[in-house]
């Protein structure tokens, strides 16, 4: 990885310049479900993080008893009792507090999660929109391809009514532009397809309407987006971002099961109004207890040696999240830059057999050869366009996956 091009606050696929593909997105992550639900997971931890936080706080609490019994000899006695209570953990050894940390992590995770989601939903809605502009395109091209076939049906069929050629070459024609024909079905089914899954994508039941239309076209890529070092996706990377917090949050849980094994200070008090048959008034009370742990059969030492293999695996994962990453961006750096030299010797071959083709038409026209090679520079040709058209599409999706492991921003700054 290398700077390329200078860094920029704009969204990822600003570079596409596409307006529809814009509102798409942004539309995509305003209702999308993958979305609410990362943001559902959200609101559980952060109410997970206000719950520990208030668990480091004094605890007052409001009590009230009343009783009534009779004593020897029938005289009976009504005892009532209300006022307040404490209960407070002194957190000597860090218990809370390692568990107020951990739950603060994977609350900020969570945010991170959302942001991952969201990246990802991006990319998948280019991905969605670019099918179909590619299916659109590519309906368009076999109409023209079937338009041109049909004049040259009709070419041979004048020359075979005059007697110039073989009625086999009506029938070559006639099974090439059938071929080309058959070609729509399947790429109107791919089109409908990648329409559903627009639709899905910005939480949508498929309607059978058309976002993509004839206008729209692919979106021409420029320049390389800034790449920096490697070590910049640990901060450009929302799922990395997460596994890091994730990281923090598990070695805290590991403060909180050792401190789980060493005492624990609890300070109780209250102060209560009382009254009854033999003494009212207020009655205050503060009592200090201490916990040691003594005999547990090792469930305590287990459960510190169970996070502590938490804290290995999710560094592990991080780990290869990490090195994938950087795979990542390596393979789809190269993989555009083989794509443009692919792209462009398509092109010069699409250039030959459009010479090819014009001068097999003349010769055919001037009786100096028979059908066949023009049958087969035609058939070459249409595929080669088809292709091309097919590589472009390509092309796309490796600049899309590209801006995804770079961890692209989906905020304007």
């Amino acid at each position: 990885m290398s700077a390329q091009s200078t860094s920029s606050d704009q969204v990822w696929w600003a570079e596409f310049a596409d307006p529809k593909l814009d509102t798409l997105i942004r539309q995509a992550l305003d209702n999308n479900y993958d979305v609410l639900q990362t943001i559902a997971r959200l609101a559980q931890a952060s109410s997970l993080t206000r719950q520990v936080k208030a668990a480091r706080l004094p605890q007052f609490n409001l009590e009230a008893e009343s009783r009534k019994g009779w004593r020897e000899g029938g005289e009976r006695e009504r005892f009532n009792l209300i006022g307040g209570t404490l209960a407070w953990e002194v957190d000597m050894f860090n218990r809370l507090g390692s568990s107020a940390l951990a739950r603060q992590r994977e609350q900020v995770a969570r945010l991170e999660d959302i942001e991952a989601v969201r990246l990802s939903l991006s990319a998948a809605v280019a991905e969605a929109y670019f099918d179909a502009v590619e299916q659109r395109n590519q309906l368009a091209l076999l109409q023209d391809q079937i338009d041109t076939d049909l004049e040259l049906l009709e070419l041979i069929q004048l020359r075979f009514d005059s007697g110039l050629t073989a009625s086999v070459d009506v029938w070559q024609q006639s099974s090439q532009l059938a071929e080309i024909e058959s070609l729509i079905p399947p790429a109107e089914a791919i089109l409908r397809s990648s329409e559903n899954r627009l639709d899905v994508l910005l939480g949508q039941a498929p309607d059978a309407l058309n976002r993509v239309t004839d206008d729209d076209a692919f979106a021409e890529i420029g320049r390389l987006p800034f790449l920096g070092v490697p070590s910049d996706l640990l901060l450009n990377r929302p799922d990395l971002r997460a596994l890091r917090n994730e990281l923090v949050a598990a070695d805290a849980d590991i403060g909180q099961a050792i401190a789980e094994r060493l005492p624990l200070i609890r300070l109780d008090g209250s102060i209560l109004y009382q009254d009854g048959l033999d003494a009212g008034g207020p009655v205050a009370l503060v009592l200090g207890t201490l916990v040691q742990p003594l005999l547990d059969w090792g469930a305590r030492k287990a459960e510190v040696e169970r996070n502590r293999a938490l804290y290995v695996e999710r560094l592990a994962i991080f780990s290869r999240v990490y090195t994938e990453a950087i795979e990542s961006v390596e393979n789809a750096l190269y993989q555009e830059r083989k794509q443009l030299e692919f792209l462009d010797r398509l092109e010069r071959r699409r250039g030959f057999l459009e010479r090819t083709v014009a001068e097999t038409k003349d010769r055919y026209a001037h009786g100096l050869t028979d059908f066949l090679p023009v049958l087969s520079a035609i058939k070459e040709l249409q595929q080669v366009e088809r292709i091309l058209l097919r590589e472009q599409r390509v092309l796309l999706g490796i600049r899309i996956q590209l801006h995804r492991a770079l961890g692209g921003s989906v905020l304007n700054s």
